[in-house]
């Protein structure tokens, strides 16, 4: 079945659970197979590095344990007899995913410090981007910076000069990190505006003078 379907559909089509399925009836690996199923898993990767949303994190951890069970200890031996290195490119390709998991969960301790969330927040509501003199949450330039080079850091936020002037954008990480308060003012926005339409339909209809 591995070898009668494309590549594509293994890579974009398949769950994870049917390309594991198949990977276990396979007796051995041969060039053939660990080709094709090389360039399954560089596609996969790629694309989960590609995307930045509630899944992302998952989906990596489940494609960096998937290649941890396939290049298994038990087959090194098997794999290392082949052309390429495919035991040592798999077992990468799992660290990366791994590792990009991590990278997709902003610690609470960054997003509970000061200023961070109110920041992006800021930045979700003007659009995406602000100068960064308008970002007056925090009045002292040098702590400014400071939280900025942090937000930064943790791909939250990208800063970029146009002329005199820096910018500051959310990045799709930073709203993702603050999607529970995005989705908690729609609501208080959706619930108020509610009540404003429900207090003026109930107001007494005034009698002409």
């Amino acid at each position: 079945m591995l070898l009668t379907k494309s590549p594509e559909y293994w890579a974009r089509e398949a769950t994870l659970a049917e390309l594991q399925a198949e990977v276990r009836k396979l007796d051995t690996f041969d060039e053939q197979n660990a080709e094709v199923l090389d360039s399954v898993y560089v596609d996969r990767c790629m694309r989960i590095l590609a995307r930045v949303h509630d899944g992302s994190r998952d989906d990596a951890l489940a494609l960096a344990d998937h290649l941890e069970r396939v290049a298994h200890d038990s087959v090194r031996d098997e794999l290392d007899r082949l052309e390429r290195p495919y035991f040592a490119r798999w077992r990468l390709l799992s660290e990366i995913m791994s590792r990009g998991a991590l990278r997709l969960e902003v610690p609470n301790r960054i997003l509970e410090r000061r200023h961070v969330r109110e920041i992006l927040l800021q930045l979700h509501c003007a659009g995406g981007r602000v100068a960064q003199g308008d970002l007056t949450l925090i009045p002292n330039e040098g702590q400014r910076s400071v939280t900025l080079k942090l937000m930064e850091q943790w791909d939250l936020i990208i800063r970029q000069a146009n002329g005199q002037q820096r910018f500051v954008s959310i990045t799709e990480l930073g709203r993702l990190a603050i999607k529970d308060d995005i989705a908690a003012r729609v609501t208080t926005s959706s619930s108020r505006a509610r009540i404003e339409r429900g207090c003026r339909m109930t107001e007494p209809v005034r009698a002409a003078s």
